[in-house]
């Protein structure tokens, strides 16, 4: 498997377009996608032999064959998502449809790469690809490669946008297939929004959603993303975001994973600005044979910065999930002030969680804490309960909940946070179903 995952012909069978064809747009897209395609050639996909992707196996991947054509009937008969009321932004298979979205009221800007010139273009230019780089991994280098168009996202600065902006992710096809996702968010000085991003999809059908997120958020903002993952029960999601944060941001980020067979989050946060604080914060419900891997970093590159990370996972089943955490403080970065903690709870004998909290830290006055704790609920809490008239279950879901419930109480919004509880509530009933 390691083999035909490194095998040329099966890797070119991915790319869009091979690496003599024409590539419309720009002469630093043209050039960037070459890149990206001579990179995927080089690199494939990782293998467990690469330490950053030990414990997901991407096997499933190389195994199955995906079309990168998309059935324009397909998308029509598909329809607009159903999602919340407000301004909503929906790209299908990775291609933003005007017909389907609500467009945010001004000053919000949306751009397509497609559409672009000039001095939009030029933002185009300067913002992609500077933080994901297609060297980071084969699947940003095949994004890079294949996406269909980018999103940009633009909030000036000064802006306060009140109610959420939710961007639709919506794969739709009738045979196996790939969409790759590229969006851009730049948030200016002084402003604040909240983004969800919601992924949805088939069930019982296999795909492979392969997206790119880019935040940049400019000194003094205060910016929350919500990532809602549903996929279908037979995909494939790798997910990589990156934000880049000026001086004295507040941010934070919620990750949300209920769906998919295979799902890798890949998130990095760079505080490039003093002053600055980062919240990362997932949840992961898994039962089956569902696979869940967070991954992420959190670069201190400068001082007076803080960072706070908390990580849950609930696995019934025979699913499986890993949390891999690391905070790099660089040098000259005093002052850092960093905690992390995963934790996750067994529901079943033969679910499994692997946990790797690290820390690298090239500066000396700091304080940088991580803890890691996996195992089944607490039979002294459920004996507790138990002994008040509860029936086993119902002590079971009750401990569930309050697991769950202080990572969404850190969501800023209070309309979105009880959204988000009653999402979770529902999944809570699906693991209660599971054999364990």
């Amino acid at each position: 498997m390691t083999q035909l995952m490194s095998n040329t012909s099966y890797l070119q069978g991915l790319l869009a377009t091979g690496p003599n064809s024409s590539t419309p747009g720009p002469d630093w897209l043209q050039a960037r996608r070459e890149e990206a395609r001579q990179q995927w050639l080089r690199a494939g996909l990782p293998t467990n032999t690469d330490e950053q992707w030990r414990f997901t196996d991407l096997s499933l991947l190389a195994e199955t064959s995906f079309s990168i054509r998309h059935s324009a009937a397909a998308m029509a008969a598909d329809g607009r998502p159903a999602g919340s009321d407000g301004a909503e932004l929906v790209l299908i298979n990775g291609k933003f449809s005007v017909q389907a979205s609500r467009l945010p009221p001004a000053p919000v800007r949306v751009a397509c790469l497609d559409q672009a010139s000039g001095a939009e273009l030029a933002t185009f230019e300067n913002l992609l690809g500077a933080q994901a780089r297609p060297a980071h991994h084969g699947l940003i280098a095949l994004n890079t490669a294949n996406f269909s168009d980018v999103v940009l996202v633009e909030v000036p600065g000064g802006v306060a946008v009140e109610q959420p902006l939710n961007l639709v992710v919506h794969s739709v096809g009738a045979e196996p297939f790939a969409s790759y996702p590229r969006i851009l968010l730049k948030v200016g000085d002084n402003s604040s929004v909240t983004v969800v991003f919601s992924f949805t999809g088939p069930d019982n059908l296999t795909y492979l959603t392969n997206s790119v997120l880019e935040t940049y958020v400019g000194a003094g903002s205060r910016v929350e993303l919500v990532k809602i993952q549903r996929e279908g029960t037979s995909s494939l999601h790798i997910g990589s975001d990156y934000a880049h944060l000026d001086k004295d941001v507040r941010f934070q980020s919620l990750s949300l994973n209920q769906g998919g067979l295979l799902v890798r989050n890949n998130v990095t946060v760079t505080l490039a600005g003093p002053g600055s604080e980062a919240t990362l914060n997932g949840l992961s419900m898994t039962a089956g044979r569902q696979h869940v891997d967070n991954h992420t970093m959190l670069d201190h590159a400068r001082d007076h910065c803080a960072s706070h990370e908390l990580y849950k996972s609930l696995l019934a089943g025979r699913s499986s999930g890993t949390f891999t955490g690391k905070i790099l403080v660089r040098p000259g970065s005093q002052k850092t002030d960093a905690k992390q903690t995963s934790k996750s709870v067994l529901l079943s004998g033969q679910a499994s969680m692997n946990s790797q909290p690290q820390l690298e830290i090239y500066a000396d006055d700091v304080k940088c804490t991580h803890g890691s704790t996996n195992g089944p609920l607490d039979e002294e809490q459920l004996f507790y309960l138990r002994a008040r008239g509860l029936a086993y279950n119902q002590a079971r879901a009750m401990l569930t909940v309050a697991f769950a419930a202080d990572v969404l109480a850190r969501v800023w919004q209070p309309a979105l946070r009880g959204t988000l509880e009653d999402l979770v509530v529902a999944e809570l009933h699906r693991l209660e179903r599971e054999e364990f």
